[in-house]
């Protein structure tokens, strides 16, 4: 554990308010609350990995590999985190807007949390690579 970046105080921060809210609702149901639980938990789990430097280091292999690839997967390797931010933002607006403001349909957003977070957080480390 050598290092803290921004992506580790993310998860913790969002993963300390994901426990905060399924263990402050003592009328939530047990599916909800253990959606919550398990989003938290895998943020907990992305805020620990993080402070390792395999992550960025096997990310910049990936990155040196993908140069002798052909284009086409070139391109849907940069494409590919975009496309699971849209796709977990999609569902997770979906779930909100079909039950308003229900915990259930919140607890289903919060599973898309760490897609997204690990995405923004693997699109960031690509980019300082590319600089």
């Amino acid at each position: 554990m050598k290092r803290f970046t921004l992506f580790t105080f993310l998860y913790l921060a969002t993963g300390i308010c994901l426990t905060a809210i399924a263990l402050g609702y003592p009328n939530m149901t047990p599916n909800a609350k253990t959606r919550l639980l398990l989003s938290a938990g895998l943020l907990y789990l992305c805020a620990v990995f993080t402070t390792f430097p395999f992550l960025h280091e096997s990310v910049r292999r990936s990155q040196a590999r993908l140069r002798d690839k052909p284009a086409w997967l070139q391109k849907f390797v940069a494409i590919g985190p975009w496309l699971a931010i849209a796709l977990a933002l999609v569902s997770a607006i979906l779930n909100v807007l079909r039950h308003p403001w229900a915990i259930e349909s919140l607890a289903s957003a919060a599973l898309g949390l760490p897609i997204i977070f690990l995405s923004v957080e693997n699109l960031f480390v690509r980019n300082q690579i590319s600089q």
